[in-house]
């Protein structure tokens, strides 16, 4: 029955081939088509004008139907505004309040998961705990940063580690091993002169070299 039975896949357009009693092939056609293989669009589905946007060029598809978008248009009708989208066949674009509550149901989850856990009593207890290294989890209370300890090598007298960034200078910490006491030790500019700050402001980048402005300050 070569040619006349379904092992050629003869339907189209997602028919369903199946064994007539008689011999051969029989299609069920899916609707809004029809013939002996579905190879017939019933309906015209641009004649409803489904693309939204006035320049946008519908094209009929058997049982379907695709909008051509002009740039900055996207979506399955065009009917979405992106300023970065190219011209081209429009596509249904998942809702941006899908994704907002996929991403809040999985950080509840997540959070679930940290009192499972009991990440809140093992955050701070300067060990890696795996398991409540995630945002939901406060990453364990920083005891993951690096995967070690920033400070292993840091020997000064003075513990590092409690004066990293506080704005003053620890000459024990200012070193490579401490981290450079988190640049606290760095010289600060002074302020622009109060006599020229607001003429070097005014005149900041206008092709014209203003020495009183020269200066790193300025």
């Amino acid at each position: 029955f070569s040619g006349y039975d379904c092992d050629s896949d003869p339907c189209q357009n997602g028919g369903q081939c199946k064994i007539s009693d008689g011999g051969g092939y029989v299609c069920e056609c899916p609707m809004g088509t029809s013939g002996k293989n579905c190879e017939i669009d019933l309906y015209n589905e641009c004649e409803s004008n489904p693309c939204r946007h006035p320049e946008a060029i519908c094209q009929n598809k058997i049982g379907d139907y695709v909008c051509h978008c002009p740039a900055k248009h996207i979506g399955k009708n065009c009917e979405i505004f992106d300023r970065n989208a190219q011209a081209g066949i429009g596509r249904s674009v998942r809702p941006q309040q899908d994704y907002d509550n996929f991403y809040a149901r999985d950080l509840e989850r997540q959070r679930q998961q940290c009192i499972k856990n009991k990440c809140q009593m093992k955050r701070g207890n300067m060990r890696c705990d795996e398991e409540c290294n995630t945002y939901a989890c406060d990453f364990d209370g920083n005891d993951c940063s690096l995967g070690i300890n920033p400070w292993a090598n840091c020997t000064a007298p003075t513990k590092c580690w409690e004066v990293f960034m506080d704005g003053i200078c620890n000459e024990d910490c200012n070193n490579p091993q401490c981290l450079f006491d988190g640049r606290d030790c760095e010289k600060k500019l002074q302020a622009c002169n109060p006599i020229y700050d607001p003429y070097c402001q005014k005149h900041y980048a206008d092709g014209y070299c203003d020495y009183g402005c020269n200066n790193a300050e300025c």
